[in-house]
């Protein structure tokens, strides 16, 4: 993940300057996904990251619900399946926020995870993933 988030940290190196963020925050995996996987990319990510921003790294969200993995629903389905499942935890109140993921495929789960900081405070959430799927030739049935 260090030479991800060093190509991320090279990449939009002016973007990150230019949002001034105060600290980097992971997409949270729900604890019993964690347990089965082991790790998690996005907290990975995160922290090489922030190392390399020189930023504080900290897990100002939880996911409280255990929710189906989104790739089990169609596209329009994904925002309700994420909707609640974010909660913040830690000062957040007038901070400008960079979450991390390693994926991106239609924005659920990382507008949920602003949302959530939003509404708890935070002055800005801003996002960085390394992929960004390309549904450009999606039927939506997926």
């Amino acid at each position: 993940m260090a030479a991800l988030a060093g190509l991320l940290a090279t990449r939009h190196e002016t973007t990150f300057a230019e949002w001034g963020p105060d600290v980097v925050v992971p997409v949270p995996m729900h604890w019993s996904r964690r347990m089965v996987r082991g790790t998690s990319a996005a907290d990975e990510l995160a922290a090489a990251l922030a190392g390399r921003l020189g930023l504080p790294c900290r897990a100002s969200l939880r996911r409280a619900v255990a929710t189906r993995m989104q790739n089990e629903f169609p596209v329009d389905q994904r925002p309700g399946n994420v909707a609640a499942a974010f909660q913040v935890r830690g000062a957040v109140r007038a901070r400008t926020i960079l979450v991390v993921d390693d994926v991106c495929t239609t924005g659920a789960t990382l507008a949920a995870c602003g949302q959530s900081l939003l509404a708890a405070g935070a002055a800005a959430v801003y996002a960085a993933v390394v992929a960004k799927v390309d549904r450009s030739s999606d039927t939506g049935d997926d």
